[in-house]
């Protein structure tokens, strides 16, 4: 990959939206009431992710049982056959 460098007037703009962003953010955890919705969203969406995740795995281990299962009937096929 080729070394190229930043526009320094790109890498200016970059660094004032990641300011505004950072000021905004501390500006607003800075306020309890918004805290705790924050807390809040975020422990709903750790929920949801959970769930999501004992599904797939759920599923995953269902999809790899499954295809253990035809391997070893794939084989028993083979032996026979040979």
């Amino acid at each position: 990959m080729a070394n190229k460098k930043l526009n320094p007037v790109a890498a200016g703009a970059i660094g004032a939206v990641v300011g505004a962003a950072v000021g905004a953010a501390a500006i607003a955890l800075s306020d309890d009431k918004t805290r705790k919705k924050l807390g809040k969203k975020f422990n709903e969406l750790k929920k949801a992710g959970e769930e999501v995740y004992s599904d797939l795995k759920g599923k995953m281990e269902t999809a790899a049982k499954d295809a253990g299962n035809k391997v070893k009937t794939a084989k028993k096929a083979l032996k026979k056959k040979l």
